[in-house]
């Protein structure tokens, strides 16, 4: 009687959810390549959903999703910004340096499919690239980036294998070589087409989500933040001090600034889907915000040519007051679904999950409204 009863509610809360979907209007895709005012595109990607510049002022590494619900490959490519150039990197080599994570871990397939990204220094020739991994296992590997002459070279250093049904979407680098991710649903059950249950309860607002923490002593081991609960956790930043996370709470419509070591929510601050969160480089973080109901994101998410147009914002966040600046707000051409956004030089770069370019803009832009928590 109960099993019937749970999936009674299931197929009633799915029906409620598509109605509400076939309701509502969405806009039609993206699909020339032509700017729009100070507004620039670049076309050519496969969902570049996460972005890190490599500090040379001309070079971002990018993180091409696979298909949203499909779990076809990715890859990461380099973008030179200044000579309009995209690298993908197809496999990788291994890299002549200590392995990095659980020694029985292997290189990554060509299943390899990328989400979040982080990029942290090892020396002045050296940077470790994180990358959230769904392509033939959940993983967290671990990337080596070095300068040689005016090129760079990327060697793959080793992984981490996130426990079992855990289904990640962004990771930091955390001290004494840790590192935290953000765990949005469970990988396994219920199946409700490209969703399964846990996503669908996540999208709705459950408290799906939560922080792992693993740290590489005895050979690796997992925890999670304590007394810290999120309904489809995104994106997560550190502090240089590294004292507090910030985390995206997508379905929370909340920005979460969090002490790492007790799990104790220290504030909130209202967001529409907030996405990745980056540092800006004057002192305040960046979030990707996006405006879109539900029916938008599914949109998105069925996105094969061209851009999703779904609207967001491009927001700064004072770290301490959690009081917020909306630097950016975008609707339709030419780019949409925004989820990331990064400042090199007089321009800020913005990815998106559910699209084939990038937009740029003058950085920095001109503020648009103000608000406190």
């Amino acid at each position: 009687m109960v099993i019937q009863q749970a999936s009674t509610f299931r197929l009633s809360l799915l029906l409620t959810v598509l109605a509400l979907a076939a309701c509502s209007e969405t806009q039609p895709y993206i699909t020339d390549c032509n700017s729009v005012g100070d507004l620039k595109v670049f076309c050519g990607f496969q969902n570049p959903e996460d972005l890190e510049p490599l500090g040379d002022g001309q070079t971002l590494v990018v993180s091409q999703m696979g298909v949203v619900g499909e779990h076809t490959p990715g890859s990461l490519a380099f973008f030179d910004v200044k000579a309009k150039h995209l690298k993908i990197f197809p496999d990788f080599t291994e890299a002549d340096s200590e392995h990095w994570g659980q020694p029985d871990c292997k290189p990554p397939g060509e299943l390899f499919s990328p989400h979040g990204i982080h990029l942290s220094k090892v020396d002045e020739n050296t940077q470790r690239l994180l990358v959230v991994n769904h392509g033939g296992r959940e993983a967290v590997e671990s990337f080596l980036i070095r300068r040689a002459n005016e090129s760079y070279q990327i060697s793959w250093q080793g992984c981490v294998e996130m426990p079992d049904n855990s289904y990640i979407n962004d990771v930091v680098a955390g001290p004494d070589g840790s590192f935290f991710s953000t765990h949005m649903f469970a990988r396994e059950g219920f199946s409700l087409g490209v969703i399964n249950w846990p996503q669908l309860q996540g999208l709705l607002g459950f408290k799906t989500g939560w922080v792992w923490h693993w740290k590489p002593d005895n050979g690796g081991s997992f925890s999670k933040l304590s007394n810290f609960r999120g309904a489809y956790l995104n994106g997560i930043q550190t502090d240089p001090e590294y004292k507090y996370l910030y985390v995206s709470g997508w379905s929370d419509n909340q920005v979460h600034k969090v002490d790492w070591r007790s799990g104790e929510l220290l504030a909130s601050v209202d967001t529409s889907h907030p996405d990745n969160i980056q540092w800006s480089g004057d002192g305040r973080l960046l979030v990707a915000s996006q405006t879109f109901d539900l029916a938008g994101a599914q949109q998105c998410m069925e996105t094969r040519v061209g851009s999703c147009p779904g609207p967001f914002e491009i927001i700064a966040l004072d770290p301490e007051s959690m009081h917020k600046q909306v630097l950016l707000r975008q609707a339709g051409p030419p780019m949409g679904a925004g989820t990331v956004a990064q400042v090199m030089g007089d321009f800020m770069y913005i990815g998106s999950f559910a699209g084939d370019r990038l937009l740029r803009t003058p950085w920095p832009p001109v503020a648009e409204s103000q608000q406190g928590n």
